[in-house]
């Protein structure tokens, strides 16, 4: 009976520790920052804890792309290649906090708190802005699209939440007790909008179809355009031959000319959104 209770006992505490040790490497798990991208062209934006770099590519259009990357992302040659993909647009490559040559550390609200603050910047420069992420930089465009107006909204392999593909990772923890960044975009996308276009892997192996799903159908009365590209995987889907033909073709269509310029919308809804974006913020 002794040792049925030290047995137990024994358990108890390697389970509590690996809880605990879940808990403090949860960010080291999440977020892999590069400190090796020098600056090319772009500007610093000032906030509480963090100065954040914006790459920016061509800065005399019309249209403007704010694009949120993801983990894995070449902070040196990526804005460059979605400059080549998308010619006559300005490319705004947001540096989180923490990565690339931003300074600060990266959590959800901090790298909330950046895009706002990246929209906030330029949105008067354009007649039209999209909001553009990729895998992690997919919460942030949705968020960002849930809380300011922008003309379309591009999902590149986006999750419902990492709360959930955490618990899907390691099914043995209550996740939701641990985990400080739940980046829970299912929870903004009722808020959204605008034309959305959200870009699937066949074959991804980092986020399920079933999380992509999820979000997907928790989208308001406008369904998203949904297109999966063949023989693509999460990493290699930015090289799919028909990737920047499928975006190109969508912003012809849901960008029109006579509609009103996004300063003039965006006033008046940073108004109506003065105080319901900082509890937002606060609640992450």
């Amino acid at each position: 009976m002794t040792e049925i209770k030290f047995l137990l006992l024994s358990g108890f505490f390697l389970y509590l520790g690996a809880f605990f040790y879940l808990y403090m490497i949860q960010r080291s798990l999440l977020y892999h920052p590069s400190h090796l991208t020098p600056r090319k062209e772009g500007f610093f934006i000032d906030l509480k804890n963090a100065r954040i770099w914006v790459e920016r590519i061509e800065s005399d259009t019309k249209k403007a792309i704010l694009y949120f990357p993801g983990n894995t992302e070449d902070y040196w040659i990526d804005p460059w290649k979605l400059a080549k993909m998308f010619p006559g647009f300005t490319i705004y490559f947001l540096h989180y906090p923490g990565y690339g040559a931003s300074t600060g550390k990266p959590s959800q609200k901090a790298i909330y708190e950046a895009a706002l603050a990246l929209y906030d910047r330029v949105h008067s420069d354009h007649h039209h802005l999209v909001s553009f992420g990729r895998s992690l930089g997919t919460s942030p465009a949705l968020w960002l699209a849930a809380n300011r107006p922008v003309d379309a909204l591009i999902l590149t392999t986006p999750f419902d939440s990492i709360l959930h593909l955490g618990q899907r990772r390691y099914p043995l923890f209550p996740i939701s007790l641990l985990l400080k960044d739940p980046y829970e975009s299912i929870r903004y996308a009722p808020q959204v909008f605008c034309p959305t276009l959200i870009l699937l892997a066949e074959n991804d192996q980092v986020v399920p179809r079933s999380s992509s799903e999820k979000l997907i159908a928790a989208f308001p009365r406008r369904v998203p355009e949904r297109v999966t590209l063949s023989g693509s995987d999460h990493t290699d889907i930015i090289d799919h031959p028909d990737y920047a033909s499928v975006i190109r073709n969508f912003l012809a269509r849901v960008l029109s000319e006579d509609s009103a310029p996004i300063h003039s919308r965006a006033s008046a809804s940073v108004r109506a959104k003065s105080t319901s974006t900082p509890e937002l913020l606060s609640t992450l």
